[in-house]
C-alpha cells in the first residue's frame, strides 16, 4: 500500500484535499480501500478515533487506485471567527486544525497493512486551481501577498500573520518582539497588530521597514504613513487565501446607505366603536410587515501599486470581511460580481471601488 498523493505543509480547507492510495492487491476479491480521516486540535499526536471513515472501490479508470477529497469534512471544524480585534499578538486558535488520513486495503481473504499520511495544518484558506491540487503554504513564512503597507495616524488596527515555527522575531528599527511559544495547532500561526507594535516601538508617524526574521533570512515589508482623507477612512480585515485576517485601509471617499424592503396588508377598521373617528384620526389600515433594512457601504482605495492586484483579488474572493467601527466589528460581504484588474500601462493610476453589504440586518431578527 502506498500514498500516491496527499497534502503537505499548511493548506486551505476551501479547496480540495486529495488523498490517493494504491495497493497492488486491488484486484483481489471483495477489495476496497478504507480511509480513516482524523481532524483535531492540540499537539501533533494523532487521536485514536477518526472523525469519519470512507470506503472506496478501486477506480477501474485509475489503474486500481482509490482516492478521497477530505476538505468538506475538515472545513466543518475550522472557525473563521477566531480574530479578537485589539489583541497585540493573537494566535489562530480554532482557525486551524491538524488533519491526517490512514488507509488500508480490505478484501475477502484479509487486509493489507494500514499506512498513515503526513500530518498537516489546515486553515480556512484556499488554493487557486492553476496552482494544482494540494498546493501548500510551506514556503510562505508571512501569510500575506502585500509587498508594502500604507496606514494613517487614525488606523485603529492592522494585522499581519506568520508561521510561528519559522519566524524568530518581528522588528521595526531597534525594537523587536518574539512569537509566543508553539506547542499546539492553535499557536502554530500567529499574528501581530502593527499599530500596537508601532506604539510600543515609539515610531508612530514614521515610515519604516517591518522585518520578519527566520533562521536563514528575513521578509521585509515597508510601512508608510499617509494623511487621512477628509471623509474618514474605513478599516477592514478580510480572510485571505492563507486563512488569516489580512488588513486593508480604504483611505478615500466612503458612503453608507440603508436599503429598506417591506410588505403590507390591509387591516379592517370595523372593530372600532366610532368609524368616523377611526377614519378621521388615522387608525392604521395599511399595516407594514416583513420590514427589513440592509446597510451598504461604498468604499474606495487610495492609489495602489500594481502589486496589490493579488491582494485585491483575495479581498474580492474573501469568505468574510470585517469592517472596524471603533470597538465594534461588523461582518460584511462584497456585492460586486466582477474584478477588473488594473495595470499601470492601461490605467496609469490604480484605484478600486467596492460595495460592501453588512451581514447583520438593521433590525435584529432571530432566524433558524
Amino acid at each position: 500500500m502506498t500514498f500516491n498523493e496527499q497534502p503537505t505543509g499548511t493548506t486551505g480547507a476551501l479547496s480540495p484535499l486529495i488523498y490517493q492510495a494504491y495497493d497492488a492487491l486491488y484486484a483481489s476479491a471483495g477489495f476496497y480501500y478504507n480511509f480513516e480521516i482524523f481532524v483535531w486540535s492540540g499537539s501533533t499526536t494523532i487521536p485514536a478515533t477518526p472523525v469519519a471513515t470512507i470506503e472506496r472501490k478501486p477506480d477501474q479508470f485509475g489503474a486500481g487506485r482509490g482516492w478521497i477529497d477530505a476538505h468538506k469534512i475538515v472545513a466543518q471544524y475550522i472557525d473563521i471567527d477566531f480574530l479578537v480585534n485589539g489583541t497585540y499578538q493573537p494566535n489562530i486558535g480554532d482557525g486551524a486544525y491538524y488533519c491526517a488520513v490512514k488507509v488500508q486495503g480490505i478484501y475477502d481473504a484479509g487486509s493489507t497493512t494500514k499506512i498513515t499520511s503526513n500530518t498537516q495544518l489546515i486553515t480556512a484558506g484556499w488554493n487557486y486551481t492553476i496552482d494544482g491540487l494540494n498546493a501548500d503554504y510551506s514556503a510562505k513564512y508571512v501569510y500575506t501577498d502585500k509587498t508594502s503597507v500604507t496606514i494613517t495616524l487614525q488606523t485603529s488596527s492592522y494585522y499581519l500573520w506568520y508561521d510561528a515555527t519559522q519566524i524568530t522575531s518581528i522588528s521595526i528599527g531597534g525594537y523587536s518582539i518574539t512569537p509566543n511559544t508553539v506547542s499546539t495547532s492553535a499557536e502554530k500561526i500567529q499574528g501581530v497588530d502593527l499599530i500596537q507594535l508601532i506604539t510600543a516601538a515609539g515610531a508612530s508617524g514614521e515610515d519604516f521597514n517591518l522585518v520578519f526574521t527566520y533562521a536563514t533570512g528575513s521578509v521585509t515589508i515597508p510601512v508608510s504613513y499617509d494623511c487621512q482623507n477628509k471623509y474618514g477612512e474605513v478599516d477592514t480585515h478580510f480572510l485571505n487565501k492563507y486563512g488569516v485576517y489580512d488588513s486593508m485601509v480604504f483611505n478615500a471617499l466612503s458612503r453608507e446607505v440603508v436599503n429598506i424592503t417591506k410588505e403590507q396588508y390591509q387591516k379592517p377598521i370595523y372593530r372600532q366603536a366610532d368609524l368616523n373617528t377611526a377614519w378621521s384620526y388615522g387608525v392604521q389600515i395599511t399595516t407594514p410587515y416583513h420590514t427589513n433594512g440592509v446597510t451598504q457601504l461604498t468604499i474606495n482605495t487610495d492609489y495602489l501599486p500594481q502589486a496589490y492586484n493579488e491582494v485585491i483579488e483575495q479581498f474580492m474572493l474573501s469568505n468574510n470581511i470585517i469592517v472596524v467601527d471603533g470597538s465594534d466589528l461588523y461582518s460584511a460581504r462584497i456585492t460586486d460580481s466582477a474584478f477588473n484588474k488594473k495595470t499601470i500601462a492601461n490605467d496609469k493610476l490604480i484605484q478600486y471601488t467596492f460595495t460592501l453589504e453588512y451581514n447583520q440586518p438593521v433590525i435584529n431578527k432571530i432566524v433558524r
